[in-house]
């Protein structure tokens, strides 16, 4: 009987994933490149926290001006995940980012063109800009593929998305030497408008994609 009740024991010891205290994983997806530190707290419970981070190039344009863009992403994450089974999970958490997008203004043919009116170069220095993600908190939520902690090796994906809210966005339209003051005036008020425009596309993307790819490794 008492051997009945160890191989009984020993069977069920063998059905439970293995455990590690701590694993951490390397991974590439919409939130940059970046990596996760892990610990598996019971069979289904985990919790990780993780940063990644991604500068790059894109162009952008409204309906009157094209621009030169710089997006740079930052986020530092928590979050717990509960294993499924057959190593989907579900995943929440928080999200403390630092995401903007900064903007270089493009003349077309010699002039910029602001609320419908044609500026020469001559009359416009500079026109620069940027549009912040809204919360630097955000709260995440998604499904997902293997547990960082796990012992071994092991490939784990991220599928979600992070609530950042409405993003702010400003643009500085430097005036030339030869405008007068007012024409400076009206050529920052056209401005203004395309400075909405800009906020009219931003405020289209409340919720940002989530889509990570890595590797891990626990111990």
């Amino acid at each position: 009987m008492q051997n009945k009740t160890l191989a009984a024991c020993l069977a069920a010891s063998c059905a439970v994933p293995a455990l590690a205290q701590t694993g951490a994983s390397l991974q590439i997806g919409t939130t940059g490149y970046g990596f996760d530190v892990g610990q598996q707290l019971t069979e289904r419970f985990g919790a990780r926290i993780g940063y990644s981070a991604l500068n790059y190039s894109h162009a952008f344009d409204t309906s009157d001006v094209d621009y030169d863009g710089k997006i740079k992403l930052s986020n530092l994450r928590a979050l717990a995940d509960y294993d499924l089974g057959h190593g989907f999970r579900v995943s929440g958490g928080l999200v403390f980012g630092n995401n903007r997008v900064d903007v270089h203004g493009k003349p077309s043919g010699g002039t910029y063109t602001f609320n419908g009116t044609a500026y020469p170069t001559t009359h416009v220095n500079s026109v620069d800009g940027r549009v912040d993600l809204g919360r630097k908190v955000a709260p995440y939520v998604g499904i997902g593929y293997g547990m960082p902690g796990r012992k071994g090796w092991g490939f784990h994906a991220d599928l979600g998305a992070m609530y950042v809210g409405k993003s702010r966005s400003t643009l500085d339209v430097r005036c030339g030497a030869a405008l007068t003051p007012a024409q400076c005036t009206r050529l920052r008020n056209d401005a203004e408008t395309e400075r909405q425009k800009m906020q009219d596309k931003a405020d289209a993307y409340t919720w940002y994609p989530v889509l990570n790819l890595g590797v891990s490794y626990g111990f």
